[in-house]
């Protein structure tokens, strides 16, 4: 039996599901955790089947919001992971008190970090993990509706930066449009989630007016004080690393960005094929190999150690 039939055997003996994404859930881990949730309620209409997590309020109206679930229910449960690497990574700790996990994956497989024992599809060279999901759904026969092909658009529409970053393959296009063909509405999703306040446009404004450089890299370096005095929480303070995106004609970019305990989120970027993601594993991090994460904290290295090891890195081919 191979990968694919493995991962949906399990699923069918399952009577109930909680599907879990990471903390700080983006574009690709809400839109994973609905767009599964909504496929297997569909074609399993038996199967109770949860969503757990914050998700992205702004999309609950018109993708569903995600479901408040007892501890009972998370132990009796079959947990699959979507846009998450190992159990650790999970935003709802629970998780490890499920009877079994299983995952759907994009990221840089990182064993000695991030050890999974479950069942996993990982594949890299996606851009998504919605992308993963629509392949296992297609191979299963499994049925769409509108909500379904919304949700997955909107995470291979979010992780690609609309279909324009490194990594977007003829695949992923032609998933993108099946994706519409089942009823997926770019436009209203893209209103929503683009969507900026004067609030957002003034940080984004400064974000670019701050940012530096130090060689191939374009940084910048946010203290607690200077988000909230601009009125922004941390959860958005800290992922708009996209708004330096090719200032200065920089190879790479990153975003510091200092939480209530004083560590630092730290994101990385590159859309000129620059791989980010080793270094973010030197930082307790990992990710994407063109987009990556990692955690600064008091007892170790500070981003001009980060800065110095993106100056080392080359190129693919």
């Amino acid at each position: 039996m191979d990968l694919h039939h493995e991962l949906l055997e399990i699923i069918e003996k399952a009577d109930s599901i909680c599907i879990f994404g990471h903390c700080l859930p983006d574009g690709d881990c809400y839109g994973s955790q609905i767009g599964l949730r909504e496929l297997i309620r569909l074609n399993y209409p038996k199967k109770k089947v949860y969503a757990v997590g914050t998700g992205i309020p702004a999309l609950f109206e018109m993708l569903g919001s995600m479901d408040q679930v007892d501890d009972q229910t998370v132990a009796n449960s079959l947990a699959i992971l979507v846009d998450v690497s190992c159990l650790r990574r999970v935003e709802d700790p629970r998780v490890f008190t499920a009877k079994e996990a299983i995952k759907f994956d994009h990221h840089c497989i990182a064993l000695d970090t991030e050890p999974f024992d479950g069942l996993s599809w990982v594949d890299e060279d996606r851009i998504a993990a919605c992308e993963i999901l629509i392949d296992f759904a297609l191979g299963n026969g499994w049925k769409f509706n509108k909500t379904i092909a919304n949700a997955l658009f909107l995470g291979m529409a979010t992780d690609s930066g609309r279909f324009r970053f490194h990594g977007t393959t003829a695949h992923t296009l032609e998933l993108q449009q099946l994706m519409q063909e089942y009823g997926a509405e770019p436009q209203k999703l893209y209103d929503i989630v683009y969507a900026e306040d004067d609030t957002t446009r003034a940080y984004k404004e400064w974000m670019r007016q701050s940012a530096k450089v130090d060689g191939k890299v374009t940084y910048l370096v946010v203290s607690r004080r200077q988000y909230e005095e601009r009125g922004l929480p941390y959860e958005k303070a800290s992922e708009y690393v996209n708004a330096l995106a090719d200032l200065n004609d920089s190879k790479m970019f990153a975003l510091f960005c200092e939480d209530e305990y004083g560590y630092y989120r730290v994101e990385l970027r590159s859309n000129h094929g620059y791989p980010v993601q080793p270094v973010a594993k030197m930082f307790r991090g990992g990710g994407h190999r063109y987009a990556a994460g990692a955690e600064l904290r008091h007892d170790g290295p500070n981003y001009l150690d980060v800065i110095y090891q993106l100056n080392q890195v080359e190129p693919d081919e």
